[in-house]
């Protein structure tokens, strides 16, 4: 009798924890993955804001959704570029981000892989990048250009995707994997290549002193006034005291060479090639 109960007993229990089990799968809720998976350097990461670690790679799961992940370069030296994207986190998915830091956002590099139930047969992909219109390059045959979706990327073992553009580095993803009845959607960032950075500036630099107009210097002329004696030397030095080199007549314009510091006295060219020093007192300047 005491083993009849027994066996009843253990029954019920049997029963009782196979149900609790089932309830409880019922009633958890669904969940999603997110992988950071690799930085070049090591980051904390942050969730709409709240920081889940001090440290990459990371991986936990979520409840589906969009999320605002944010990564914080650790120190490297130099100042490294934060990293901010919103992700959609899908229901029994796991969702991979990888990305190298720049100085800059636009010297930083990465991608964010997930998939996504289509409900057919075939393995779908669908390459997004940042910036647009790359070439888009599966298993080393070219596909198209980015945004680009390929219907059928069905087929065994691991795949290689080669993203391009020019000025910006080339960034390839090996190891992919496709599979039947799930699209993998890849969203890539590129990064700016430095030196067809320099040579942009550069090019622009030139283009910019090329349009500007180069302003010629103002020549100034000095015309003779009245002496009283019809005339007014000139000499070879600013002084009363220096030779006369020659003579110039009252209302002749010349070409200002130079002032001496007091402003007393002008350089002037007489005669072509031929310079020498006048009064300023019976000189007046011209602009021409």
């Amino acid at each position: 009798m005491t083993r009849k109960w027994l066996i009843v007993g253990f029954t019920v229990l049997f029963g009782l924890g196979v149900g609790w089990v089932f309830l409880k799968n019922r009633l958890s809720s669904p969940q999603a993955k997110i992988q950071v998976a690799q930085t070049n350097i090591s980051a904390s990461v942050y969730i709409d804001g709240k920081q889940v670690s001090s440290t990459t790679p990371y991986a936990e799961y979520r409840k589906p959704g969009e999320v605002t992940i944010r990564l914080v370069p650790s120190s490297s030296g130099k100042p490294m570029a934060i990293w901010e994207s919103k992700v959609t986190l899908a229901e029994g998915v796991t969702t991979i981000v990888r990305h190298d830091f720049g100085e800059t956002s636009i010297l930083s590099a990465g991608e964010v892989l997930s998939f996504e139930k289509t409900g057919g047969k075939k393995a779908e992909l669908a390459v997004v990048s940042v910036p647009d219109a790359a070439e888009v390059r599966f298993d080393g045959k070219t596909h198209g250009f980015t945004p680009l979706p390929i219907a059928n990327a069905t087929s065994t073992g691991e795949h290689t995707l080669t993203i391009s553009h020019p000025g910006y580095i080339t960034r390839e993803i090996p190891g992919l994997r496709t599979v039947p009845g799930y699209k993998l959607t890849a969203v890539v960032y590129l990064a700016q290549d430095p030196q067809f950075q320099a040579q942009t500036l550069g090019e622009q630099q030139e283009a910019s002193q090329a349009a500007t107009p180069v302003e010629e210097p103002k020549v100034i002329q000095v015309e003779i006034q009245d002496t009283g004696t019809g005339f007014l030397r000139v000499r070879a030095e600013a002084s009363k005291s220096s030779a006369e080199v020659a003579q110039v007549i009252p209302g002749k314009q010349f070409t200002l060479i130079e002032e001496d510091k007091g402003g007393e006295w002008y350089k002037i060219e007489y005669e072509e090639g031929k310079q020498g020093w006048i009064s300023a007192q019976y000189a007046k300047k011209v602009n021409t």
